[in-house]
């Protein structure tokens, strides 16, 4: 019998080309895209042999995923290259149909064609240049409105009494002559002047005052004001305001009996109440 050792060479030597033969056969196979095969492997048995095995379910699993993965991307990268391919197609096509076309004319026609597409350019130019020269002249005219309306919006805050002031002159002009009708020198401390003289002064500077009181009264009316006396009226307290009481047994209660200061309006509101006193009834008793 031959030795342990020897028989054991032997079966090396004999199975050790199949099992090559065997992986070269695996990838080959792979390779052309046969159908999922599991890589084969060497396990050494519990003598020292070789033998060959398969891997799990699982890997086979993962084989037919990645190919069904890879089969997938290649169907969608088909897709995109015949979108791609169909939108060249149309413009080929329509490049064709215009040359087509443009055979189809003479010289003196393709002449005309292309004298007619540069006046049609020109005219838009033109037409281009005409409307931003508008569009600059309006924007120009819009800035311009602006400055204006701001600086004539300032001019009238500035000056918005202006016509009120200029209408008052009159007035400050009445009260500088009723002042100069009473000479300084007979309101001194040392004059002397005579009764006649005194009364003269007097009537003159009360007719200055009144002359004074009726310009400006125009001038208020002019704008809008109005003055009101309400001596004898019944009392109302949205154009009177009752500073005190008057006992008087001859008029009604509630009657403005005093008049302390007339009251003026704007238009139909009331600038100031008239400040008056008011009767009261009178305890007979």
């Amino acid at each position: 019998m031959a030795p342990i050792s020897t028989l054991h060479t032997l079966g090396r030597l004999c199975v050790e080309p199949l099992a090559i033969g065997g992986l070269l056969t695996g990838r080959l196979l792979a390779q052309r895209g046969a159908a999922p095969l599991t890589a084969a492997y060497l396990s050494t048995s519990s003598t020292g042999g070789w033998r060959f095995g398969f891997s799990s379910s699982s890997a086979a699993s993962r084989a037919a995923a990645a190919d069904e993965q890879k089969a997938a991307g290649e169907q969608q990268q088909a897709a995109a290259e015949g979108a791609a391919g169909e939108q060249q197609h149309e413009q080929q096509h329509e490049q064709q149909q215009q040359a087509e076309a443009a055979a189809g004319l003479t010289p003196e026609e393709l002449g005309q064609a292309l004298q007619e597409a540069k006046e049609a350019l020109e005219a838009e130019r033109k037409r281009s240049e005409d409307m931003k020269d508008k569009l600059l002249r309006t924007l120009a005219d819009m800035e311009n409105l602006r400055e204006r309306t701001a600086r004539t919006a300032a001019e009238a805050k500035q000056y918005a009494v202006q016509g009120l002031v200029k209408n008052l002159l009159d007035v400050a002009d009445n009260l500088e002559r009723a002042a100069a009708s009473v000479p300084a020198e007979h309101v001194g401390d040392s004059s002397e002047i005579d009764r006649d003289r005194a009364l003269g002064l007097l009537r003159s500077l009360r007719d200055g005052v009144l002359m004074t009181d009726t310009v400006l009264m125009k001038v208020l009316a002019k704008e809008g004001v109005t003055r009101y006396d309400p001596l004898g009226d019944a009392f109302d307290p949205n154009l009177h305001n009752a500073l005190f009481e008057v006992p008087d047994a001859t008029r009604d209660a509630g009657t403005v009996a005093v008049v302390v200061k007339r009251g003026y309006m704007l238009n139909d509101r009331v600038v100031r109440a008239a400040e008056v006193g008011v009767t009261r009834a009178v305890d007979e008793s």
